[in-house]
């Protein structure tokens, strides 16, 4: 074996082990390493290339289509962080190209980049092309239809792929650039390759497209180490989950599946049947802080329009026509109404229709406005009127109808890349809704966006199974995700639309809302009291899914159809973490009509620390769960379970936190805790309107409360399990400060122990 070529001599080429056997090392070998496990190789002289992870300890091999030459090291950095990279040319037939591996010193994430030398047409490369990887890996991608449903295999078209073991080891592999013409190809067994799509005529010399690979254990580690990167590289900032009017506060919407979508009182007229609304909800207490305005609110085109004719009309399914609010709806305007409600908009919009004016005087390809003359002019209407959300929907459509997107060069970038920055001008943040999976990696891209749908319209228990995995991919490229609309009074949907961690909204009709549940999810001044990180799946839901899915069985479509299994049932986590204390909140579900089903999981496997206590919300029961016992309780058909899981730490107290919050533990409510020998301080943050709040824990034995700057009742103590609550009332001498922009007085609360 000829010695391979190092950089700083840091390279280690133990991984040289695991080289496939397809792998030639005859020739001139160069090699780079990396801290976090992760190698390179590239034989000049046939064009081979090889990477390697050392954790789990997998590679992946290919073969440029000729040797490679002016092969040269470096290093440097990147928006994602230090790396050490190869570059070197080959030949692709007649067109000349530069590639490039680069990877990052202390992540196991390696970035490909092919760059056309010349024009070429068509543009017809991949790189990477692995025809040799692991054996019996399961595969796992989003389908190509709106809003990205889950599937167990893998599509031809721009969608990050991930592949895993029985272990939950993992490799998620997708475009880093150009998304909306770039795509996957392969099968996962025996060819993974990234390149653009076949609609594509060429490229011209410079251009450049990357692919990204993350490769470490565990699923969602690796997706969230992959999307971490991907937006790091595109240069967005994750948005916090209070970044915005509609992740940080509770909201009203009008949209498919509402009481008010498409109807109204006709005695109130449809801004006076929205008036009464947020009127009733003042009245009741119930903190409705923003109004969302569906498609009703504009002009569009409707069936078998003339195109002479632009009058349009608010009840038209079609294209836009004139994106002014509808006169015969609003006839003293947007921002006469938006006085009136005294709440800000989040506003719908949809594509451009063939009849409309605007294609006499601005850029639109296809269905979609392209040129920034546009997007200013409406970005500037929206900010006039009241307006701090922009919400584009038919996503898919506006792609799919408008052919330049795909095969040509930049097209959908203007589209989108406009849309952004005339919303950042305007001081608007953006949700999409009915993305493709190319759609969702484009959103990697805008820091002010800040949402995005990842179920459909209607937000039911169908939507469910797709929810749950489509978040990942939304909080994964750097976005928090949307249940849709549902009704207050149905528990579980507010449950998990509480637990996504993104916005919280319910169309009731006027009089008909459940103001406890929704203040199971909202303080009393709107703001949500919500975990860290969305509801994911656990790792063991893709493995146990895979399993059960022959090839192709598992594709649900646009609504969704979740599998039936009698087996087992369907587990998600999410978390607040302290620093120190992290509390996990797991949600399980039935998937089975007719069989009890068995929840089971461990607290490191929901994320939380360990030994821990469990607290079964629906049936008000702790249990104690040792270092990595598994927890586990039955669910009968149909049903849900919701679970708190509390470490318990060198105090012997677990605290759940607020009695009235689904996420009990939420920084909105529990600002930080400090743990001592035998005590547990809590800040409890009071919004303004909270009178009281009830704390409730598990202690070995009764514990006493000392409050300052409020005072607390008396401690109840259930001997059989160790449950303890107490309400806790703030002084109303206690100054007012101001957290998040709220006016909030904080209280701090200690539970100790007796001593012994």
């Amino acid at each position: 074996m000829v010695m391979a070529k190092t950089i700083g001599g840091a390279a280690r080429l133990c991984a040289l082990i695991l080289i496939p056997a397809s792998f030639n090392l005859a020739h001139s070998e160069t090699a780079l390493s990396s801290q976090s496990g992760v190698s390179a190789q590239l034989d000049e002289a046939t064009g081979n290339y090889l990477i390697s992870a050392g954790d789990p300890q997998w590679s992946f091999s290919g073969t440029l289509t000729s040797a490679a030459g002016s092969v040269r090291q470096s290093g440097g950095q990147d928006r994602i962080g230090a790396y050490q990279q190869l570059t070197f040319t080959w030949q692709n037939g007649e067109t000349p190209l530069e590639g490039t591996i680069r990877l990052y010193q202390h992540q196991p994430l390696i970035l490909f980049e092919y760059k056309y030398l010349k024009a070429a047409s068509p543009a017809s490369v991949a790189f990477p092309s692995f025809t040799s990887m692991p054996e019996g890996l399961h595969h796992f991608s989003y389908e190509n239809v709106p809003f990205a449903a889950p599937q167990f295999q893998l599509g031809q078209y721009g969608t990050p792929w991930l592949l895993f073991d029985g272990r939950a080891n993992a490799a998620v592999i997708s475009p880093a650039s150009h998304f909306i013409i770039a795509a996957m190809h392969g099968d996962g067994d025996h060819l993974i390759a990234s390149g653009l799509n076949e609609q594509l005529p060429g490229a011209p010399a410079g251009f450049a497209q990357q692919t990204l690979m993350a490769i470490s254990p565990g699923i969602r580690h690796t997706f969230d180490t992959w999307g971490s990167a991907l937006i790091a590289l595109g240069g967005k900032t994750r948005p916090g989950n209070e970044s915005d009017i509609i992740l940080k506060y509770y909201g009203y919407w009008t949209d498919n599946g509402a009481a008010y979508y498409y109807r109204f009182d006709p005695e109130l007229g449809y801004a006076g049947t929205l008036e009464a609304v947020i009127k009733h909800y003042r009245e009741e207490k119930i903190p409705v802080r923003y109004l969302q305005l569906d498609s009703w609110w504009y002009d569009k085109a409707y069936p078998g329009m003339s195109p002479d004719d632009h009058t349009g009309t608010w009840k038209a399914f079609g294209g836009t026509m004139q994106y002014r609010a509808d006169a015969s709806l609003f006839p003293q305007g947007l921002d006469a109404f938006e006085k009136a409600v005294g709440i800000p908009f989040v506003v719908h919009g949809r594509w451009i229709s063939e009849q409309s004016p605007y294609r006499k005087n601005y850029e639109i390809s296809g269905i979609a406005p392209v040129g920034m003359k546009w997007w200013n002019e409406i970005a500037e209407y929206r900010e006039a009127n009241g307006v701090v959300t922009y919400e584009q929907d038919w996503q898919s459509r506006i792609t799919e109808q408008s052919p330049a997107f795909s095969n040509t060069i930049g097209t959908g970038d203007d589209f989108y890349d406009h849309m952004a920055g005339s919303c950042q001008v305007h001081r608007l943040t953006m949700q999409y809704c009915m993305a493709l999976p190319s759609e969702f990696l484009e959103a990697s891209r805008y820091g002010n966006l800040t949402s995005i749908r990842t179920s459909g319209d209607r937000f039911n228990r169908t939507h469910w199974w797709n929810f749950f995995y489509t978040s990942q991919l939304g909080y994964s490229i750097g976005s928090w995700p949307w249940t849709d609309m549902f009704f207050s009074y149905e528990t579980d949907n507010m449950l998990i639309d509480t637990l996504s961690a993104g916005p919280v909204g319910t169309g009731d009709a006027l009089g008909a809302e459940d103001k406890t549940n929704i203040m199971k999810a909202v303080r009393s001044d709107g703001v949500i009291v919500k975990p860290d990180v969305p509801l994911i799946p656990l790792d063991r839901m893709y493995v146990d899914d895979a399993a059960f899915a022959a090839p192709g069985a598992v594709k649900p479509g646009v609504d969704g159809e979740m599998p039936q299994r009698d087996e087992t049932p369907f587990i998600a986590s999410t978390w607040t973490d302290d620093g120190t204390i992290r509390t996990a909140y797991v949600f399980a579900f039935s998937r089975s009509g007719a069989a009890y089903q068995t929840v089971s999981f461990t607290p490191k496997e929901a994320g939380a620390g360990s030994p821990a206590c469990v607290y079964d919300y629906f049936s008000h029961l702790v249990s104690r769960v040792a270092g990595e016992q598994e927890f586990k309780a039955s669910i009968g058909p149909g049903d849900s379970g919701y679970y708190i899981v509390a470490p318990t730490g060198p105090s012997g107290i677990a605290l759940f936190g607020d009695r009235g919050k689904f996420a009990s533990m939420g920084k909105e409510r529990i600002a930080s805790i400090e743990e001592g020998p035998r005590s547990v301080t809590a800040q409890v943050l009071f919004g303004a309107g909270d009178d009281s709040v009830v704390l409730f824990g598990d202690a070995p034995s009764a514990p006493s409360v000392v409050v300052h700057g409020g005072s607390a009742g008396t401690v109840s103590f259930r001997q059989r399990d160790g449950i303890f609550s107490v309400g806790v009332t703030p002084d109303s001498s206690t100054p007012a400060v101001s957290v998040g922009g709220e006016p909030v007085r904080r209280v701090s609360v200690e539970i100790m122990l007796p001593s012994r």
